[in-house]
């Protein structure tokens, strides 16, 4: 039972075969767009980074887990954006880390309204550990031994917003690695088939005394169903988020931001399944984040106040 548990969910977070791993998928995906979306990197006024951790599917043997950390800002006096994004996945017997360099470009299309575009370097470490699995093919060589691999990545986006609505679009990497049955050992290539692109947005809006922000996001892969989220959140006091969510994946979402001051922001979600994987992971999934807003010229925190 446990390699078929194990199996289930690798399919849930891979494309259409086993050797294709899915990008990580977040709750929050507005707070995480600089993992999301080079071009966002920059775009605050301030120095500004998230450090997040996700256990999905608790409940279930092998399950992934992820952690990254994202910092980014803007060079003084351009319109010049750096950032730098590390992740790092445990799914099964796999574990892949990503350590990609962003810079961003921002153009002024009017007083209120700007355009951004991303460009992210780096390097994907991936491990698959075989020996953790337990097949019914004898000397599958998918499964035979251990073997790391690092190889060369690159991604791309583009940003536009406001101070009310923003616009992304994304693909934030363009390598994957692939098991090269000639060979039997995996591949750093670029396949179109497994190319992951976003596109997402928002818009914030007044209702009475609370601000409300919805936002939908779309997964787009060669070959899969589109995925997509949406989310609404409402902004109590300006210091309380709380959201509602779906994905498509039949997941409901519950989002919780508190914002302690303008410099720091802790946040947590939850998402259940209400398919048949709740049978395995009874506990759901949850994350946890503390996004921080800085500046060396001793701003007490953002120049003027963004909800994205």
């Amino acid at each position: 039972m446990r390699i078929y548990i194990i199996i289930l969910a690798l399919v849930g977070v891979c494309s259409t075969t086993l050797l294709a791993q899915d990008q990580t998928q977040y709750n929050n995906y507005v707070a995480n767009q600089g993992l999301l979306n080079p071009a966002y990197n920059g775009t605050r006024d301030v120095i500004s980074g998230l450090l997040i951790a996700r256990s999905q599917w608790i409940g279930i043997d092998g399950s992934p887990n992820s952690q990254a950390l994202n910092v980014h800002g803007p060079i003084e006096d351009t319109n010049l954006g750096l950032g730098i994004a590390i992740t790092n996945d445990m799914v099964g017997f796999t574990n892949n880390l990503d350590v990609l360099a962003s810079a961003s470009y921002k153009i002024m299309l009017d007083r209120f309204r700007f355009l951004s575009f991303g460009l992210q370097v780096g390097v994907s470490s991936n491990i698959y550990d075989g020996t953790k699995a337990v097949t019914d093919t004898y000397l599958d060589p998918v499964f035979m031994g251990k073997e790391s691999k690092i190889g060369f990545n690159f991604g791309f986006g583009s940003y536009l917003y406001a101070e009310k609505y923003f616009v992304g679009f994304s693909v934030p990497k363009f390598f994957t690695q692939n098991f090269d049955e000639e060979y039997s050992s995996f591949k750093n290539t670029i396949d179109p088939k497994n190319l992951y692109a976003y596109l997402y947005g928002g818009y914030v809006f007044d209702w009475g005394d609370v601000k409300v922000k919805p936002t939908g996001l779309f997964r787009f892969v060669y070959g899969a169903p589109l995925q997509f989220d949406v989310t609404a959140n409402v902004l109590f006091a300006e210091r309380f988020w709380v959201g509602l969510g779906y994905r498509s994946t039949s997941d409901v979402i519950f989002l919780a931001d508190f914002i302690i001051n303008r410099k720091l922001t802790v946040r947590y979600s939850f998402d259940y399944s209400i398919n048949t994987l709740n049978q395995f992971a009874k506990y759901g999934s949850h994350e946890i984040g503390l996004q921080f807003d800085f500046s060396f010229n001793k701003r007490a925190g953002m120049r003027s106040i963004r909800y994205f």
